[in-house]
């Protein structure tokens, strides 16, 4: 019996963590992020000005992390059929080692901008765990949240996140 309720749990779990939304939660109100300047894997350093006036896909990741991993080719196949001058993907590594994300990115051939939180500066963002993925708004304010795992390129998911774009 105790494994069943626990086979149940982890379902109800698993069944909450995705809804109608693709598993997106709207913040309400929204927040205003804390600005940041971080390194890039590009070599320059990157705030949140140089990304201002654009609705933001922001995912926190680490190379450690599994689930992180295992989202990272969708978030490119997302970030490819999602381009446009309103928008941009923005992924920050969790953690020291510029040079293990770049290589990460490298091998995976990631195109969109990759920041590196070395000191952990960001923990004002709420981040309850990796990977975490916020919705910001162009005046700066996280309009959406989802916590773990995702497919990003799936139609459901990519309708999700352009209605929270449309949404102003």
């Amino acid at each position: 019996m105790s494994k069943l309720l626990c086979l149940g749990l982890i379902l109800w779990i698993c069944y909450s963590s995705v809804g109608a939304s693709e598993g997106i939660e709207r913040v309400d109100p929204p927040q205003d992020i804390t600005d940041f300047s971080l390194a890039g894997i590009d070599g320059k350093q990157h705030s949140f000005e140089d990304f201002r006036g654009k609705y933001l896909l922001v995912n926190f990741w680490a190379v450690w992390c599994a689930p992180c991993r295992a989202e990272m080719p969708s978030l490119q196949r997302a970030y490819e059929k999602l381009s446009n001058p309103g928008f941009e993907l923005l992924a920050i590594h969790a953690g020291p080692s510029i040079e293990t994300a770049q290589q990460y990115a490298n091998q995976l051939n990631l195109e969109f901008p990759i920041l590196v939180d070395q000191e952990l500066a960001l923990t004002g963002w709420g981040i309850r765990g990796l990977p975490s993925t916020f919705i910001i708004d162009p005046q700066g304010r996280i309009i959406a949240e989802a916590v773990g795992e995702r497919v990003w390129d799936t139609p459901g998911m990519l309708k999700t996140i352009t209605d929270y774009m449309r949404k102003k």
